[in-house]
C-alpha cells in the first residue's frame, strides 16, 4: 500500500513509520525515543502563558505546583480586569452607548433591526452595539427636482393636443406625525424615485382633464395646485412620510415643431380681443351720451306737453269765469269786452279818437300824444 513506508513492521499509518514505536500523528515528545523532527508541546505552551501572566499581575512564577496555582488565580483576576476594560469602552465610545443627534436631524433607534424610538436633536443614550443601533436621516432639508426634460414633459391635453411641460417639486419629511419619520425610512425604498413617478403621473392626470389653451394661458396656478394636492393625497396612502411643499409649473408650451402657429393663433386672439375692448370701450362712450340726449329730448316734449296743457286749461278757467260774470250782467259785461277789445286794437296805432259831441282842442299837441302812447305801448309789450 502506498501508505507503507520502507522500514519494518507493517500497520504503519500515514502520520508515523510503524504501529509499536508508540509515535502520535504530532511528533514524539522531547525525552521519547526515535527519530525524526519534534514539535512544541501544547500543554508546556499553555502553562508558560498562564506564568507570564500571573507574573505581570502580582502572581509567583518559577516552580512546577506553585507557579500553577498562583498562575491560575492571576490569570482569573487578569481575564476579569479586561473584560471590565472593555465592557466601559464598550459603553463610551460614540455609536455604542451614546449618540448625538443634530438640529437638522432625526435620530431613528434599532433594536435588533426593529423600529423602537425616535429621538429628537441632542445628546442621547442607547444600548451598546448590535443590541441597538442608530440611523439619523435629515428631515428638515428640503428637496427639489425638476421634471419635464425631454420626453417626459410631452403631455396629452383633454382636447387631443400634446402640451411641453416642465415642472419642480420641493418636498421633505412629513414631521406634521408622529410617524412620519418611521414611515419616511421604512416604508419607501426610493424616496426621490418616488416622488418623481407620482409626480409625473399626477401632472398627467390634470394635464389629461384640461383644454391646452387653459393649461398656456390662466390655468397654470390650477395645474400646479392641482397637481400638489393629488400627489399628496398618493402619498398619504402609500404611508410614505413624505410632504409636499409646492409644486411649481415652470414651463408650458405646445410642441417645439408646431410652437409658431400656436403663437400666430395666439396673436390673432390678442388682437380679437384688443378689437372687442375698443368696440365695448366706443360703445360705453357714444350709448350714454345717446341716452342723454334722448332723456333730454323727451324732457322738453314732456315740459311742453305741460304747458300747453296748463295754457289751455287757464283759458279755459278764463272764460268760465267771463262767462259766469257775464251771465249775472250781460250788459255791463258785454259793454266791458267791447271796451277792453278796442283798448287793445286802438292801442297799437296811431290814429287818435276823438268824441264828436266834445270837438277839438287845436292847442293840444296830439301828434305827441300819440307817440308817447305809442312808446308806452312798446315799454309795456318788453
Amino acid at each position: 500500500m502506498p501508505w507503507n513506508d520502507n522500514q519494518g513492521g507493517g500497520g504503519g499509518g500515514p502520520w508515523g513509520s510503524g504501529g509499536n514505536n508508540n509515535q502520535n500523528p504530532w511528533g514524539q515528545r522531547p525525552n521519547g525515543g526515535g527519530g525524526g523532527d519534534q514539535g512544541p508541546d501544547l500543554d508546556e505552551v499553555v502553562r508558560d502563558m498562564q506564568r507570564k501572566l500571573g507574573g505581570l499581575f502580582g502572581g509567583k512564577g518559577g516552580g512546577a505546583g506553585g507557579g500553577k496555582k498562583g498562575g491560575g488565580g492571576a490569570s482569573a483576576f487578569g481575564f476579569g480586569f479586561i473584560i471590565a476594560i472593555i465592557a466601559v469602552v464598550w459603553f463610551l465610545m460614540p455609536g455604542s452607548g451614546w449618540y448625538q443627534v443634530g438640529p437638522n436631524q432625526a435620530g431613528v433607534v434599532l433594536r435588533f433591526g426593529e423600529y423602537s424610538r425616535t429621538s429628537s436633536p441632542g445628546f442621547h443614550f442607547k444600548l451598546p452595539t448590535p443590541i441597538e443601533t442608530v440611523e439619523l436621516p435629515e428631515v428638515t432639508t428640503t428637496n427639489e427636482m425638476t421634471i419635464g426634460q425631454g420626453s417626459e414633459g410631452q403631455m396629452l391635453t383633454r382636447d387631443e393636443n400634446i402640451v411641453d411641460i416642465d415642472f419642480s417639486v420641493q418636498w421633505r419629511v412629513d414631521l406634521s406625525y408622529p410617524d412620519g419619520v418611521r414611515d419616511f425610512l421604512f416604508n419607501v425604498r426610493d424616496p426621490q424615485g418616488t416622488v418623481r413617478a407620482i409626480a409625473e403621473s399626477a401632472m398627467r392626470e390634470v394635464v389629461g382633464t384640461s383644454d391646452l389653451q387653459f393649461i398656456i394661458t390662466e390655468g397654470r396656478a390650477e395645474v400646479s395646485r392641482r397637481s400638489r394636492e393629488i400627489l399628496q393625497e398618493t402619498l398619504n396612502e402609500y404611508e410614505a412620510g413624505i410632504e409636499i411643499l409646492q409644486v411649481n409649473l415652470r414651463n408650458a408650451q405646445p410642441p417645439e415643431r408646431v410652437i409658431d402657429a400656436f403663437r400666430g393663433v395666439d396673436i390673432a386672439q390678442q388682437e380679437a380681443e384688443r378689437a372687442q375692448l375698443n368696440a365695448t370701450a366706443h360703445a360705453n362712450s357714444v350709448i350714454p351720451a345717446a341716452r342723454g340726449e334722448a332723456a333730454q329730448l323727451t324732457q322738453a316734449a314732456q315740459a311742453y306737453r305741460d304747458s300747453v296743457i296748463a295754457q289751455a286749461q287757464g283759458d279755459a278757467d278764463r272764460f268760465v269765469s267771463i262767462y259766469d260774470e257775464y251771465a249775472q250782467a250781460p250788459d255791463v259785461t258785454r259793454r266791458r269786452m267791447y271796451l277792453e277789445t278796442m283798448e287793445q286794437v286802438i292801442g297799437r296805432s296811431d290814429i287818435i279818437v276823438l268824441d264828436g259831441e266834445a270837438g277839438a282842442m287845436p292847442y293840444l299837441p296830439l301828434d305827441q300824444l300819440g307817440r308817447n302812447r305809442a312808446r308806452n305801448t312798446q315799454g309795456g309789450n318788453q
